[in-house]
């Protein structure tokens, strides 16, 4: 999957106001292909869209770089932005994934979908 086709996926899925199976398999057949150190059994329980999953997927994949979440929890009216940077504690780096929307496991994936496009990202 090319760049342009993960940031439109990415964009899809953060939008998303809940869980959608279909389209975090075709997410995470896309992290595969762009991280393929971390171990397989790890990007298929972040398909799954459990926010622990997804966030060692992140770990694994990104090592060493900041996950910043912010947001309301709320079920219902949750506002979740999550922001992944190559520093902890740089402002003036700046953030290679940023995704927002309601639910936030989808917004992680979101992030780090649009991290892994960035040419400049390692």
């Amino acid at each position: 999957m090319d760049a342009q086709a993960l940031v439109a996926l990415a964009e899809k899925i953060e939008q998303e106001p809940l869980y959608d199976a279909g389209l975090c398999k075709l997410a995470f057949d896309g992290v595969e292909t762009k991280l393929p150190d971390v171990d397989q059994a790890m990007i298929r329980n972040g398909a799954m869209g459990g926010v622990d999953a997804v966030l060692m997927v992140i770990d694994h994949g990104l090592p060493g770089w900041a996950i910043s979440l912010q947001g309301t929890a709320s079920e219902v009216h949750g506002h979740w932005t999550c922001s992944l940077r190559r520093q902890i504690g740089r402002d003036d780096d700046p953030a290679m994934g940023v995704a927002k929307g309601p639910k936030l496991s989808n917004v992680m994936i979101a992030a780090l979908l649009k991290a892994l496009t960035r040419k400049d990202m390692r």
